[in-house]
């Protein structure tokens, strides 16, 4: 006999199993990929602390660390807060409000200066 958060879990959806019909990843791949975001973190640092010593000016620097940055986010959101299970839909909306905060940063980087 189920219990109730199990009887709740496979009416509601919200279970851990596979009753969204999705099979989901084992343990190694979430190793896998907490080291790939490691390493990411590793190479992030390292051009911060040495990128004088390799010549990389401010702008190359901050532009890939944001690339970097973003890499990581993308990896998160998708992997371990399962949006790649979610509904379409909802993974537009979340793209799409990333890059309004995005252009609307850009935007206020841009006009601030302007205005004394």
């Amino acid at each position: 006999m189920a219990s109730g958060h199990e009887n709740h879990a496979a009416h509601s959806g919200h279970g851990h199993g596979h009753e969204d019909g999705h099979a989901h990843a084992g343990p190694k791949l979430y190793w896998i990929f907490a080291l790939i975001l490691c390493v990411i973190t590793f190479c992030e640092w390292g051009i911060f602390k040495k990128k004088d010593a390799m010549g990389i000016s401010n702008v190359l620097m901050i532009s890939t660390l944001l690339g970097l940055s973003l890499v990581k986010f993308v990896m998160v959101c998708g992997w371990y807060m399962h949006l790649r299970f979610d509904n379409k839909m909802l993974t537009k909306i979340f793209v799409f409000s990333g890059l309004l905060a995005l252009a609307v940063f850009g935007i206020m980087k841009l006009v601030l200066p302007l205005m004394g």
